[in-house]
């Protein structure tokens, strides 16, 4: 049985209904079948999009694996790994469980309110107003209405998991507003559309800061998670007109479009509008997104927005993070799919530069408030350098009181890194990624799931009261720019899409946590497994074959990069595997697999000092505390009475091997401290008028240090806090 339509060229596309039609199913929307023949066929689109929806409902086509992802690279022919689908994934207790369950139940709704309510965010009611469903001026940052697309995206990933009913509904009552707040030519931002439709002569893109593009970005992206979950086409149909417009747009005003690609959230949006609908000219369009920013002057071009130079030629990450971290994750879509390998090239050229020079010990990026850049047209005259600001410095560029870090940046960053790993399958970045995870992008929120940082300090004293611009306590609300807690709250909704990836007869499993597989390959087999850990707070991981096809299957397991080589043991079915377990790679166990069949990967990690590169000033003759994966810092909280922050040391010679794990509760969630010995250092008060002085004598006293984890610190009031101490 086949369906036949008839494209822009008179072609005649035949569709069979086979497990692989899912493929086509949003090819019915298309513009290259039946919609731009409506006078011939005026009813024969939405006919064959609802019928060919209505089979895959009743189960007569099916979606191949990974079709149904976040990230969908399962065809993508320069990709060597896929993510499962929306649903496959589910957690089972452990520290990011718990952290899921806190999104569930508290992250996302209370996220709903804040949205809701035009006193901490006016970004629905702009939609309302530019829907003609309120009356009222547009008010909030302009990058509101793609803020309010990440709460959206979360939504629909808890949907994936629930099946609330009542969100589904939510999500509905939302995409008929966005619909109408949408002009008909596809173009969405209410900054612009609200004056419009009140009869005021705005124009679109006066503003290069105003994130159109940003905005339109976000709406593709959500409409592809959207139609995944659901099955619904109500929002696709929104994201082909959003893209269409920039597709336009791209053609006619290259060199305008170029210039106002802030946060260019829409890289990887349109790529992934290419991946659901298979329509090659979204494609072709992302990889013009990218050639088009050769087109903007040096003269206009900077540092700040990543366009001072062809994107070919940059070697070294600059600029604003979020920015940057953004084109970064779009350029390592486009060659998922187009294999250009200067592209390839040039984005691991930069990832190598930020994991060696300009990357916190807590995955972080952006490390800088302000500054300038002397990377101009002409860096000897004065009239071509630029400011930047929440951006990456220069190498080794990493201070710890006044670091930036926006936790927008480090999200882009973990998305970023994500897809090199798809793209590679080298075992450095999921190390990166799992760095970024639990130290970067975990503390952007409180343990309670309703506070947010939107920079994150590696240390914090009170004495030090120079202004910045903003909070180094979490906030309820971040009303001036409330971009980071919608998108720190997907991050954490969406977790569970990074545990395992799939390539051909391979499951690898990136990350450990308590978990559940089930899930299908691109050839129909299915695979469910099991996960039991206590990790990260220890390093025993079981594995549990619950099914498993007839052939042979490879796991690979990864062996943490920052283990201590010999450190890593594996059994299989009790039996010690033959295999070298190299620190920083995946190790391969491929075996006829049956139900009940066990493989124990025991990481036998331990507390850790860490040094910096004497090239951070910032932090000479200073260590960290790691254990496992995570970062640990120090609060006042725990310092005896009379014992400063600023006076605390590492006690070199007693704290290694000495460190007393604990299990305690910081608020209502459980976490791991660690106790070693420290030093008190004795000396009297500074005077805020005293610069230098002589070093005092007084001999250090010892007494025990207690260690939180970073993701934990500042859930019990104001308090000092440093991951860096002096080592004496």
């Amino acid at each position: 049985m086949s369906i036949i339509a008839y494209d822009s060229r008179r072609l005649l596309l035949f569709v069979t209904l086979s497990p692989q039609v899912a493929r086509f199913l949003p090819l019915v929307q298309s513009d290259t079948l039946l919609s731009r023949h409506a006078p011939l066929f005026p009813d024969m689109k939405n006919f064959l999009r609802h019928f060919i929806l209505m089979l895959g409902l009743l189960g007569f086509v099916s979606v191949h694996a990974g079709e149904r992802s976040l990230v969908d690279t399962s065809h993508s022919p320069h990709a060597v790994m896929y993510m499962p689908d929306l649903a496959d994934v589910k957690w089972n207790g452990g520290l990011l469980g718990e952290r899921f369950d806190v999104a569930r139940d508290v992250m996302v709704p209370h996220m709903g309110e804040l949205m809701s309510n035009p006193a901490t965010s006016p970004a629905w009611r702009n939609y309302r107003i530019a829907a003609r469903f309120e009356t009222g001026k547009f008010s909030g940052p302009p990058f509101n209405d793609g803020d309010f697309l990440k709460w959206f995206e979360a939504l629909a990933q808890v949907y994936a998991i629930t099946k609330d009913p009542a969100i589904d509904a939510r999500m509905d009552e939302i995409i008929a507003v966005v619909a109408k707040a949408q002009r008909e030519d596809g173009y969405l931002h209410t900054q612009t559309i609200i004056p419009q439709r009140n009869g005021d002569p705005v124009k679109e893109f006066a503003d290069r800061e105003h994130f159109e593009t940003y905005n339109m970005g976000h709406l593709i992206t959500a409409a592809c998670i959207h139609y995944r979950v659901t099955g619904k086409t109500s929002m696709l149909d929104l994201a082909r007109k959003a893209a269409d417009y920039i597709d336009r747009l791209c053609h006619d005003r290259p060199l305008e479009l170029a210039r106002n690609a802030i946060c260019p959230s829409h890289y990887m949006g349109v790529v992934e509008l290419y991946r659901v609908t298979h329509e090659p000219r979204y494609l072709e369009l992302a990889k013009q997104l990218i050639e088009i920013r050769s087109l903007v002057p040096p003269q206009d071009g900077s540092d700040h927005n990543q366009d001072r130079m062809p994107f070919r030629q940059m070697t070294e990450a600059v600029g604003h993070a979020v920015r940057a971290n953004y084109l970064y994750a779009g350029v390592a879509d486009v060659y998922a799919e187009d294999g250009d390998q200067s592209l390839l090239k040039t984005i691991e050229t930069i990832s190598d530069n930020v994991a060696g020079q300009k990357l916190y010990i807590t995955g972080m990026t952006g490390a800088i408030y302000d500054g300038a850049s002397p990377d101009g047209v002409d860096h000897t005259k004065h009239k071509y350098i630029k400011t930047i600001h929440q951006a990456y410095g220069r190498d080794y560029q990493l201070p710890n009181l006044t670091a930036y870090n926006e936790t927008c940046a480090t999200i882009g960053y973990g998305m970023w890194i994500w897809r090199m790993l798809a793209l590679t399958g080298d075992a450095q970045y999921a190390d990166l990624f799992e760095q970024t995870l639990y130290n970067g992008i975990l503390p952007g929120i409180s343990l309670e799931g309703k506070d947010y940082f939107y920079v994150n300090p590696l240390k914090k004293m009170k004495e030090f009261d120079v202004p910045l611009r903003w909070s180094r306590t979490r906030v309820p609300n971040i009303p001036v720019s409330f971009c980071c807690p919608p998108n720190v709250v997907r991050t954490i909704a969406e977790m569970h899409n990074y545990v395992y990836s799939l390539s051909p007869d391979t499951v690898w499993v990136n990350l450990f946590a308590a978990s559940s597989l089930n899930t299908r390959w691109n050839n129909g087999a299915t695979i469910r497994l099991r996960q039991e850990t206590d990790y990260p707070w220890a390093g025993a991981v079981k594995l549990i074959v619950d099914q498993a096809p007839a052939s042979a299957v490879t796991f690979r397991l990864r062996i943490p990069g920052w283990l201590h080589a010999g450190a890593a043991t594996l059994r299989v079915n009790g039996e010690p595997v033959a295999l070298a377990l190299q620190p920083g790679t995946y190790a391969e166990v491929k075996r006829v697999w049956q139900p009940g069949d066990t493989v124990l990967l025991d990481l036998a990690f331990k507390p850790a000092l860490v040094e910096a590169n004497p090239l951070v000033e910032e932090t000479v003759n200073q260590v960290a505390v790691k254990y496992g994966p995570l970062v640990y810092c120090v609060e006042s909280n725990d310092l005896p009475e009379g014992v400063s922050l600023k006076d605390v040391a590492v006690a070199l010679g007693r704290t290694p091997g000495a460190f007393v794990p604990r299990r305690e509760k910081i608020g209502q969630t459980e976490v791991l401290t660690l106790t070693a010995p420290a030093l008190a250092l004795t000396s009297p008060a500074w005077t805020s008028s005293q610069l230098y002085r002589e070093v005092g004598t007084a001999a250090p006293r010892e007494f025990m240090l207690k260690f939180v984890p970073y993701y934990a610190w500042g859930n019990r009031g104001d308090t000092d806090m440093s991951v860096w101490l002096p080592a004496r």
